[in-house]
């Protein structure tokens, strides 16, 4: 109590108590106030009418979309597979972020490992080699058999977009003819939930295992699939750890983008914008409708009014009348014959709507927003300048790097690290200390992955600009050449000895305008310098 309700107080009681509580009733009220209100800083907190009927919770990751997850992946898969929107914007981010495959680029880090520039070369060319050897072939790649390292790539890129996450199982399996064991094993999000279909608590959550920190320890593998109609037999489920218990080996890799705190599972990259899509595509389907049945001429048929005083004339009982078939079909040409007295009347449906198109390309940007796609890109039309166009593919690429490097960090270069570790186990790769010092080992498996490149729109000014980067020393040769057409310098220093060696031999010259033998071209450029 302050001093002066102290003091009204000895005077008098009576005021002092009715004092008292008025000032609680403006407290109450200023109480009451800012609860309605939601505070006094952020409008967007306020209770305003514009707010009333705004729901939301404040649920944590895993209790904001475990449950919503099943229905959401069915619908983004439904709007991948029948949808051009959907399936145009997840092929994009595909070819540019996997094309045709990311390629390794052994790169070991000769200051930690203590070899020449040379040694490093020849450990790297073994290296890509026994890569390759296992990479390109489904048997010894994939675990069905199916895919090589290239392709399981960009499936792993797809389903990660399209259902939130993948899995991947990294078992050794001895086959017969295959060099290598280690084989890479898909797991689709749908096959990883909980035992017994119990519901999520605190141990087991979307099919994931934690201990007591928290820390994910193990998946649940169900057989068969939820949605498999093949197999009916009872599901049966398989307990993986990540890590395996003897070796610390790692036995998961589980490919998912984060976006909140202790999230177990991910979220379709559509979720945004899976209303949206569904709406333009009725819209567009609508559209199309109407504007095939204006295009048949579509025709109702208008019967009189009848009329006692005007008798029509509708032919013996028993003869067949043509207008008696009433099962009308529109098509082009499509000839109905109506009743005495009835009129076909035209309708004309006026579609495609005028402001379908300006509607749709609106309507596709704010997909592109979500999806960080300019709008461009996403519906593969350019009609504004050159410097609007590349501006739009610049802004692109950089969505396009960030998935490429989550791709590498999540799935290929773990995958990479398995593979190594088999090939020096096995002989084929000799790496001294790589399986006892983990610093060791990460400087063997330092590596770089090139995928595809942005392309040009103009390639007389993207090479220029290259080159003075170059020049001027904001670039190196390796990384202009990479960045250009993906490819590695050194392999193209190397092709391109080998093609003037092979002109030298045959004594061409392609430099010029018509095909001059090389020793007189030297020369005249020694007639020249002379």
């Amino acid at each position: 109590m302050r001093l002066i309700e102290k003091a009204i107080s000895v005077i008098s009681p009576a005021w002092a108590a009715k004092r008292e509580a008025n000032l609680l009733k403006i407290q109450a009220g200023t109480y009451a106030r800012n609860i309605i209100r939601g505070g006094n800083s952020y409008t967007g907190a306020t209770n305003k009418r514009s707010m009333q009927n705004w729901a939301t919770n404040n649920n944590d990751a895993n209790s904001a979309t475990l449950n919503d997850l099943p229905i959401l992946r069915e619908r983004c898969r439904d709007l991948y597979n029948n949808t051009p929107a959907a399936r145009g914007a997840i092929s994009t981010i595909n070819t540019n972020v996997i094309g045709t495959g990311l390629i390794l680029r052994s790169t070991p880090d000769i200051d930690v490992l203590g070899i020449t520039d040379e040694e490093a070369q020849e450990l790297s060319d073994t290296i890509e080699r026994e890569f390759l050897l296992w990479a390109n072939s489904q048997l010894s790649c994939d675990y069905t058999r199916k895919l090589n390292f290239n392709e399981i790539q960009r499936l792993v890129s797809v389903s990660q977009q399209i259902s939130g996450d993948v899995f991947v199982l990294m078992p050794w399996v001895n086959r017969k003819g295959s060099i290598y064991d280690l084989k890479l094993q898909l797991i689709e999000a749908d096959r990883i939930c909980n035992p017994n279909d119990l519901p999520d608590d605190k141990n087991i959550a979307g099919g994931i295992e934690y201990d007591d920190d928290g820390i994910p320890v193990a998946i649940y593998i169900r057989t068969p699939h939820p949605g498999n109609m093949l197999d009916l037999s009872a599901p049966t489920w398989e307990r993986v750890e990540y890590y395996g218990a003897k070796t610390g080996r790692r036995n998961v890799l589980h490919v998912m983008e984060h976006e909140r705190i202790d999230q177990a599972r991910g979220v379709p990259i559509l979720a945004p914008v899976i209303e949206t899509i569904k709406q333009i595509s009725k819209y567009s389907e609508a559209e199309i409708a109407a504007a095939v049945v204006n295009a048949v001429l579509a025709v109702f048929i208008k019967r009189p009014v009848p009329d006692d005083s005007t008798p029509v004339d509708y032919g013996d009982d028993d003869e067949e009348k043509p207008w008696e078939n009433t099962d009308y079909q529109l098509g082009s040409g499509t000839w109905i014959d109506g009743a005495p007295g009835e009129e076909l009347q035209v309708v004309n449906a006026a579609r495609p709507s005028n402001q379908f198109d300006p509607f749709f390309l609106a309507t596709m940007k704010q997909v592109g927003m979500a999806l960080e796609l300019p709008f461009e890109i996403l519906i593969k039309h350019f009609s504004s300048s050159y410097s609007a166009s590349r501006a739009a593919l610049l802004e692109a690429w950089k969505m396009f790097r960030v998935k490429r490097s989550f791709i590498i960090s999540n799935f290929c270069q773990p995958a990479y690290e398995e593979f190594l570790t088999e090939a020096v186990i096995k002989g084929r790769v000799n790496a001294p200390g790589f399986l006892s010092d983990p610093a060791i080992r990460a400087a063997y498996c330092a590596a770089q992955w090139v995928g595809p490149t942005p392309g040009q729109l103009d390639p007389g000014k993207e090479y220029e600009a290259a080159n003075k980067a170059v020049e001027y020393g904001f670039s190196s040769r390796t990384r202009a050449t990479a960045e250009l057409n993906g490819q590695d310098f050194e392999s193209v220093i190397k092709e391109k000895s080998r093609e003037e060696a092979l002109m030298r031999k045959f004594n061409v010259n392609l430099n010029t305008s018509t095909f001059q033998p090389i020793a007189q071209q030297y020369n005249n450029e020694d007639d020249n310098e002379t």
